[in-house]
């Protein structure tokens, strides 16, 4: 549990949670800028068109009064404002670092594990979008694999029954169904929890290796 909180980061994409903490923290400027005119511009004002003493005091004693707290209060309202800022930009950052981190994978051949979302995330389905192409991506290479299991068979089956001249004429063929059997391999499983630095697992399948060993006698 300590290991867990200590990887725990509010902070996981700066370029992007900074832009985001930024412009909370503007706004929130703007409204406490807006809120102080909006307080003090009128007693400003009616202190200097009072006429009565006993007014012009009232006036100036609430002023020092308002002013002496609502500072206070205006760095409380920004520390909160910077605070809900830090935790909504980290809502929107965390899965979204993760979900570029699955796409370049993609991108390099590999095939990530489904990605994980939080109570509270962003993104929830964009992330189940993602998860539904990979696995989709999934079961079609698991289709081709098995589909170059049986072409590779019969090429190699084809080539035994016929004559020395009429297999040496398929040899480009069989060639052809080794270098499939090789990017077919190259795809690789990762298993990317958040926590874990993604290490490589290759696909294998049985029939495939032993494909590939029947492969290599010829």
């Amino acid at each position: 549990m300590t290991r867990r909180i200590l990887r725990w980061r509010f902070i996981v994409d700066w370029k992007l949670q900074g832009s985001l903490c930024v412009h909370g923290v503007l706004y929130g400027l703007l409204v406490l800028v807006a809120v102080s005119l909006g307080i003090f511009l009128p007693l400003l004002w009616n202190l200097s068109d009072a006429d009565q003493v006993n007014v012009l005091e009232d006036q100036a004693v609430v002023m020092l009064y308002m002013h002496e707290r609502f500072w206070w209060l205006a760095l409380l309202c920004l520390a909160i404002v910077v605070l809900g800022a830090v935790k909504f930009s980290h809502r929107i950052a965390g899965p979204l670092v993760r979900y570029k981190r699955n796409l370049r994978l993609l991108a390099d051949g590999k095939l990530p594990s489904p990605l994980r979302t939080r109570a509270g995330d962003y993104l929830q389905d964009e992330v189940a979008c993602l998860n539904q192409a990979v696995a989709g991506i999934t079961t079609r290479i698991e289709a081709m694999q098995q589909s170059h299991v049986i072409l590779h068979g019969e090429i190699q089956g084809a080539m035994a029954r016929l004559s020395r001249q009429a297999a040496f004429e398929l040899e480009p063929v069989l060639l052809a169904s080794r270098e499939l059997q090789q990017c077919l391999a190259a795809i690789q499983r990762f298993d990317t929890k958040d926590d874990v630095v993604p290490q490589p697992t290759p696909v294998t399948r049985p029939d495939l290796a032993l494909a590939g060993t029947s492969g290599r006698g010829d």
